[in-house]
């Protein structure tokens, strides 16, 4: 274990919230303003550059999905793409395009790492689906329990799990050339806690788990009392990143429902247990200074390309600039 401190495809519309996301800083109301003033000429919507998106109907659980697919300007290895899920994809799709290209392009005329990135997300929603998303990633209870303390949907990770593995994962298996072998799975505050819940139930499902602030705090510590009775499948090498921002644990509330917060210790302890179950899994816990609940994932994303890059190396000498540029 390591441990650091630190339904038709469209082009993708890059709205304002998006771009917040990718620290762009873009002001929706000043660019029209700007651009009425300067020119007469009409704005065009911006596009995120290879993505795009369609809408796919869980069969279960019966609602539809936002599904965003950024392709690679890179071509596909020899045993295909492989694919990063980024759950919360309304939010944390644009970021993770985002940090594929500013975080590992190989050199000005290079490529980045080939890693197709499939966001998962919800129709009509600018960041969160606070309900829906309380269903998806949170894990049965005991029979009767279904609502949290804010009258959210719980109880539905099985279910969405199965979404993901019948539907999902079998469409982008037929719409792209990919690595079945290397799939991972990302997961913010609730998508963390998915993220760790189906890595325990089950592993084979992806190569490769992030889980980022995951709600550990979750039914007072549920995934801990699952860990000291782990059993099931046991599949090895398992890659797993836990990780959680410096501030977090001052926070009184994360917005989730539990009113508490997920500890730094909470996290090293965790991947301890994690680590000492399964010895022949590769697991890091990380913590991400400076940083509390609400902005860890850009320095989550410059750990998690880091952390992915051993599945696939480039060779630099390769890389030939465009035709464009060779003159300059």
């Amino acid at each position: 274990m390591i441990s650091d401190v630190f339904t038709t495809p469209t082009r993708c519309t890059l709205i304002a919230g998006c771009l917040w996301a990718a620290g762009l800083g873009f002001s929706p109301g000043a660019a029209s303003v700007s651009a009425a003033q300067d020119s007469p000429v009409p704005a065009e919507a911006v596009t995120l550059a290879g993505a795009q998106q369609w809408i796919l109907h869980g069969d279960v659980p019966a609602r539809d999905y936002l599904i965003q697919a950024g392709v690679p300007d890179s071509p596909p290895p020899a045993n295909g793409y492989p694919v990063l899920y980024v759950l919360d994809g309304n939010a944390h799709f644009p970021l993770a395009v985002a940090s594929r290209a500013a975080l590992t392009l190989d050199g000005p005329y290079g490529e980045t790492v080939p890693w197709l990135i499939v966001g998962i997300g919800y129709p009509g929603v600018n960041r969160f689906a606070g309900a829906a998303r309380s269903e998806d990633y949170t894990p049965a209870l005991a029979p009767g329990i279904e609502l949290d303390r804010h009258g959210r949907p719980i109880g539905g990770a099985e279910a969405f799990r199965e979404f993901l593995e019948r539907q999902l994962q079998p469409m982008i298996a037929r719409r792209f050339t990919v690595d079945e072998s290397h799939q991972a799975l990302l997961g913010h505050s609730y998508g963390g806690l998915f993220v760790l819940d189906t890595l325990l139930e089950q592993p084979q499902m992806f190569s490769d788990y992030i889980a980022v602030s995951p709600s550990l705090w979750w039914q007072e510590g549920r995934l801990f009392d699952r860990l000291e009775h782990l059993g099931g499948m046991n599949v090895n090498d398992r890659r797993v990143l836990i990780g959680l921002g410096e501030f977090e644990a001052k926070a009184a509330n994360h917005g989730d429902g539990g009113g508490v917060s997920t500890r730094l210790s909470d996290v090293a302890r965790f991947a301890d247990e994690l680590q000492r179950h399964r010895p022949t899994w590769h697991v890091e816990d990380r913590t991400f200074p400076s940083v509390g609940h609400g902005n860890v994932m850009w320095p989550a994303m410059a750990a998690l390309w880091p952390f992915l890059a051993p599945v696939v190396r480039y060779d630099p000498d390769s890389h030939t600039p465009p035709d464009d540029k060779k003159a300059q």
